[in-house]
């Protein structure tokens, strides 16, 4: 590569340069004025005194004195532009030096531009990365309420549907529990009914077999404990309660054996309740 000479005056060597032929230029015009103004102020007077003479009268006067000697300017001396400065060409050396050190700085500039940057970026990708956490955060807890808020409604359901097969299982246990209690009630009542119809059966069974003893008073009763076997067959009579005629309670004990055995129910699952029974004769019921 070629360098101009002009290339190595630095600018402030123009600068210079420029100053000076100004400060010239402006030293001779202002020596010019100031011997024109100089000259003038001291030639005005002779040259009015010189008007008045011609225009007043002629009269005698005193000899005018001697005219003083007119001041003889010194002539300017002519000002000459400082000679020009010899051209000093720059070293070489110091200018491949300063190239390396603009350069470094250069370099040196745009490593740190780099830096720069590369921070910056990796500002922006730290933040875009806690953003996306953060996002991914809320979604993760927006999910996470949406499945609780499902589960609580699922668990809602299944305790109201858990709840209304309580409360039906219950209605259905208690219409049950009512309607086995209605069956136990007309199965008792119903058995009640055959058991007093038996009852009576045997009662009068039994009546008819008695020989009441003669003088009898009244409509005693005689209450005795009777053990059947199957089939009806009178097994053993006790004296539970007595009449208070002894003679009517021996005249009820021989009937109840004499009219063995004694009608029972057709069913043999009845029998148990016939097994052991409780009689009340009175003669004239």
């Amino acid at each position: 590569m070629t360098y101009d000479h002009d290339d190595y005056i630095t600018d402030r060597e123009r600068k210079i340069a420029r100053w000076l032929a100004v400060a010239m230029h402006a030293g001779f015009l202002l020596l010019l004025v100031f011997g024109v103004a100089w000259q003038k102020r001291h030639s005005e007077p002779a040259a009015i005194v010189d008007l008045w003479s011609s225009m007043s009268p002629p009269r005698q006067e005193p000899p005018p004195p001697a005219p003083r000697p007119e001041p003889r300017i010194a002539p300017q001396p002519e000002v000459k532009a400082p000679p020009p400065k010899p051209e000093v060409k720059p070293d070489p050396k110091p200018d491949i030096a300063l190239r390396e050190r603009l350069e470094k700085e250069r370099k040196a500039k745009e490593q740190q531009e780099l830096e720069k940057k590369k921070l910056e970026q990796k500002k922006a990708d730290e933040a875009k990365k806690l953003k996306a956490a953060q996002q991914q955060a809320e979604d993760a807890k927006k999910l996470k309420t949406q499945q609780q808020a499902e589960t609580k409604k699922k668990e809602d359901a299944l305790e109201k549907e858990r709840l209304q097969k309580d409360a039906e299982a219950k209605r259905l246990a208690q219409e049950k529990d009512a309607l086995a209690s209605k069956l136990a009630k007309e199965r008792s009542s119903a058995q009640q009914a055959l058991n007093d119809k038996y009852i009576t059966l045997i009662q009068n069974h039994v009546k008819r077999q008695i020989v009441e003893p003669p003088n009898l008073q009244g409509n005693p009763q005689v209450e005795f404990d009777v053990v059947l076997i199957p089939g009806g067959e009178v097994l053993t009579v006790r004296l539970r309660r007595s009449s208070g005629v002894p003679a009517y309670d021996a005249a009820v004990e021989r009937a109840i054996l004499k009219a063995s055995p004694l009608p029972l129910p057709p069913d043999p699952t009845l029998f148990q309740q016939f097994r052991e029974l409780n009689l009340k004769i009175r003669p004239r019921e």
